[in-house]
């Protein structure tokens, strides 16, 4: 890929994981980076590293699910970057709860921030990316969007709504030069899991996975990257599972956990 020189690249949810890494990767590759997270510490932290690099940087505290904080932060990055070429929509909560046990509260929480979050974060960045008939916009999924995920009903329904909102984009956005495209992660070892799964179930989880590890942040950073290049200017409505081939192995692969489990 030909790197993003003079281009200027948007992350929210960027002070650590997953948003962090994709952030720091565009920095190396040339672009201006913006970085918006709800805690403003993380996001000055990530922005420090990104200076130290050589790269101008922008950083804001918000709450993407909040319809006016993203029309401030939108602001304040384009008049700080000069424009917006590349959105990158990380920005999630978290959050298991058996389904019949879901509140109200839990269920409006998953689809603000991840649904309409990235709903309100792509139109505000298609409007700058419009005016000079170019954009990249690349949203974070999640398998659980592709799959039945057990605890997640509510996280599953936004992540799933996030891959139909890509397709939609894709298709309203092509005659204005942006695409729209997904990258759906598997487990990945972030902080945020470490912190929530127990360490034995965490270090079993890699047996359920094809090729027997969780995923890095660097590489949905890589996936990211690709998606929002110039040389991916032809792939628009497309979500890219990132987990190790657990979306192909389906159900089969609890045949393959067992016989792991047997030595096999």
């Amino acid at each position: 890929m030909s790197g993003f020189a003079g281009q200027s690249v948007l992350v929210t949810g960027a002070g650590r994981g997953i948003g962090k890494a994709i952030a720091l990767r565009f920095a190396r590759a040339g672009a201006d980076v913006g970085v918006v997270d709800r805690n403003g510490a993380w996001a000055e932290a990530t922005a420090g590293e990104i200076a130290a690099v050589g790269r101008r940087s922008w950083c804001g505290a918000a709450d993407v699910g909040d319809h006016d904080q993203v029309q401030s932060f939108m602001e304040g990055a384009i008049e700080s970057l000069g424009k917006v070429d590349v959105l990158v929509n990380n920005a999630g909560t978290s959050g298991a709860r058996p389904f019949l046990e879901i509140t109200k509260d839990d269920w409006e929480a998953q689809l603000r921030v991840h649904l309409s979050g990235t709903f309100y974060c792509a139109q505000a960045a298609a409007r700058d990316m419009r005016k000079r008939s170019y954009g990249r916009i690349v949203c974070i999924a999640s398998v659980a969007g592709l799959m039945g995920p057990i605890d997640l009903a509510a996280y599953g329904a936004a992540k799933a709504g996030i891959i139909g909102l890509v397709r939609a984009m894709s298709l309203e956005l092509a005659d204005f030069g942006i695409t729209a495209n997904a990258v759906a992660p598997g487990p990945i070892d972030t902080e945020l899991l470490r912190s929530s799964w127990p360490a034995d179930v965490y270090a079993e989880r890699a047996e359920h996975i094809p090729l027997r590890r969780l995923g890095q942040t660097e590489e949905i950073a890589h996936a990211v990257e690709f998606l929002a290049s110039r040389e991916a200017a032809y792939v628009s409505g497309v979500v890219i599972p990132v987990d190790g081939g657990s979306v192909a192995a389906g159900a089969y692969m609890v045949e393959k956990y067992r016989r792991r489990k047997a030595g096999k």
